[in-house]
């Protein structure tokens, strides 16, 4: 059964861990966990500019992103479409998520590394998948 679009918008609310898959040189599949923000109609990720996954994207800039309940009722959300470099505040991204995945206490001390100048910042990257495709699932039988 496929999810109503509330129903869709409220698990990506959620901070679940998602799966990007990207293709890599070879066109094989990879696959790995991923924080994402869901904003706008858009996913936003990020990572270090050496990564596997960021050099997969920059060779075939798209991807399919998975989030999943993994308890019973089983539901999910996967988004397919481009990747495309955001220009968002790569500090306030992380901020975000750190704070949405770790809470206060954390969140912002891991997010101070993402500051202009920190230690992370210039190796990583923020970017955007603004699926084309999506597709639900819901399991109301348990």
């Amino acid at each position: 059964m496929t999810m109503s679009h509330e129903q869709s918008e409220a698990l990506l609310a959620r901070p679940l861990v998602a799966v990007l898959s990207t293709v890599d040189a070879a066109g094989n599949p990879r696959t790995a966990p991923v924080w994402f923000h869901w904003q706008d109609g858009a996913a936003y990720v990020f990572t270090g500019r050496t990564t596997l996954k960021w050099r997969n994207l920059q060779r075939h800039p798209y991807a399919s992103l998975c989030i999943d309940e993994r308890e019973p009722p089983y539901s999910g959300v996967i988004l397919d479409g481009p990747i495309e470099e955001s220009d968002r505040s790569l500090h306030e991204l992380v901020l975000g998520m750190a704070l949405r995945y770790y809470g206060e206490e954390r969140g912002r001390p891991f997010a101070e590394a993402y500051r202009e100048g920190g230690s992370a910042a210039a190796n990583a990257v923020a970017f955007k998948l603004t699926p084309d495709r999506v597709y639900t699932w819901r399991s109301d039988s348990y």
